[in-house]
């Protein structure tokens, strides 16, 4: 019997310090095309940095990081909708996304050690079987499930109640 039907997405930020070759590679396309788009956005003048641009032209705030999301289309096409870096107890990294967030959080053409950008990967529909203090009990497909740590970064964004559970009075759901 499940508890839920839940989505979630796990954000991960990235920059020069981060490891594994997946992220190193996101950081070094999303940075060289962060410089090609600096050079149409700041329309000759000095804005070198993506907070400058963003105040000086505010509509850049979607534009800039839609733009840069094009050069990653394809690092993130390889990973066949696997969540990279998310793994299950058993250290499995097959929980799929059906949809990620690109974001900038910082940059300075001048300076690549500045560049910090943001992914979040979103799940579709998991089913939520139990919570075993800071674990998920989750499945895909029924019954074959998987145990989740929840961890920086991960969170519960769309929680719907199976019917036998929203059926229950609230005091006999405190007991689950």
């Amino acid at each position: 019997m499940s508890k839920a039907t839940i989505r979630l997405a796990w954000r991960r930020i990235i920059d020069c310090r981060s490891t594994n070759s997946f992220e190193q590679k996101l950081f070094s396309v999303s940075f060289a095309e962060f410089g090609i788009q600096q050079q149409s956005f700041s329309k000759g003048q000095e804005l070198y940095t993506w907070e400058a641009i963003r105040t000086t032209f505010p509509k850049s705030q979607q534009a800039l990081p839609f733009k840069v999301s094009f050069a990653l289309a394809g690092l993130i096409a390889s990973l066949q909708n696997r969540i990279p870096g998310l793994q299950d107890n058993l250290g499995n990294e097959d929980i799929p996304f059906t949809q990620h967030r690109f974001g900038i959080v910082s940059s300075d053409v001048r300076d690549p050690s500045t560049h910090t950008i943001s992914l979040t990967w979103i799940t579709g529909d998991l089913t939520l079987h139990e919570v075993i203090g800071d674990q998920l009990l989750l499945s895909l497909q029924p019954p074959q499930t998987f145990q989740l740590k929840m961890q920086p970064g991960l969170s519960i964004i769309s929680y719907v109640p199976s019917e036998h559970y929203a059926r229950q009075p609230l005091s006999s759901l405190a007991s689950l």
